[in-house]
């Protein structure tokens, strides 16, 4: 399975399956919706001068319209990613004033399968 998949696969039911790469391709949005992306992939172990083990570093992004507590999602979120073997590292949290819609980044990692 592909980090993408690993990542709608523990995410999707949280937000009535407004899930997807890099942004939401609706005209108007839903009321919440998760987005994510890339940071960076990168060998994780070496042997014999070759990459052997290869780290996804990936940013998931929470959204929701309206100033929100999103202290539960948060937590439900970091749960589930957990859950489907990742290692979350950060979270980032703020209100986009032009949108008026709380933003929450949470960064995680995950082994390549092989």
């Amino acid at each position: 399975m592909n980090v993408n998949q690993k990542i709608e696969d523990a995410l999707a039911d949280l937000v009535n399956n407004n899930i997807w790469p890099l942004s939401c391709p609706k005209e108007t949005p839903p009321e919440e919706w998760i987005t994510y992306n890339p940071e960076l992939e990168t060998p994780g172990l070496f042997g014999d001068d070759t990459d052997l083990e290869w780290v996804h570093y990936m940013q998931v992004h929470w959204f929701k319209k309206g100033q929100q507590n999103y202290l539960q999602i948060r937590k439900k979120i970091r749960q589930r990613l957990r859950e489907a073997g990742f290692t979350v590292t950060e979270s980032v949290s703020m209100y986009e004033k032009d949108t008026k819609t709380t933003h929450l980044i949470i960064s995680c990692n995950i082994e390549e399968d092989d």
